[in-house]
């Protein structure tokens, strides 16, 4: 059984419709055994990856130090992985993107050839969670270009959430589908 949970909530902006999915998550994570380090991307000061390549010639962690170093460490201990997004511009909020690249650390040196590509080991799960002010048609499942990478990490294990049409704070506490979905997922993870 998956324990072990970290939330990285992308937005900008606190307490808008991608924090409440993480909420609605979390409350049923934690009803069901989860223990959760909750992490608002917002509040720390990080880089992206900047190619120092540490990580592949000269040690097992991202050679940067900064406010993500600790996120870093406890995603590595994590069963589960919970990402929290609304679409900006599109895609991802800045804030994740830059969270995500930092991840290039997880895979081992050789990882284009080695079949165990992870330092993470397998078997862990990811769950995204996407918020949109557009309908359903608009912009997929965005983890969809991730998917690849995030197995590779050993997070074969992948659940979504999506949000349409929540534009206005507070849009998606009003859609029971979200709620029911969210409560699915947690059943499904730690259940």
């Amino acid at each position: 059984m998956a324990g072990r949970t970290v939330i990285l909530r992308g937005s900008p902006r606190r307490g808008g419709n991608s924090d409440a999915l993480a909420d609605m998550f979390r409350s049923r994570a934690e009803a069901l055994g989860a223990v959760v380090t909750d992490v608002p991307l917002a509040e720390l000061q990080y880089n992206g990856c900047i190619n120092l390549f540490h990580c592949k010639t000269g040690g097992e962690t991202c050679g940067q130090v900064d406010d993500l170093t600790p996120v870093l460490d406890d995603i590595s201990r994590a069963d589960v992985l919970v990402l929290a997004s609304p679409v900006y511009f599109t895609s991802l909020s800045g804030q994740l993107k830059l969270a995500i690249d930092r991840f290039f650390s997880f895979f081992v040196p050789d990882y284009t050839t080695n079949p165990e590509k992870s330092r993470l080991g397998s078997g862990r799960h990811l769950v995204f969670l996407q918020s949109q002010g557009e309908p359903e048609e608009r912009y997929g499942d965005l983890m969809q270009s991730f998917e690849a990478s995030f197995t590779g990490l050993g997070f074969d294990r992948q659940h979504l959430v999506r949000a349409c049409g929540v534009r206005a704070r507070g849009d998606v506490t009003g859609q029971a589908a979200c709620q029911a979905r969210c409560a699915k997922v947690a059943r499904d993870i730690y259940g």
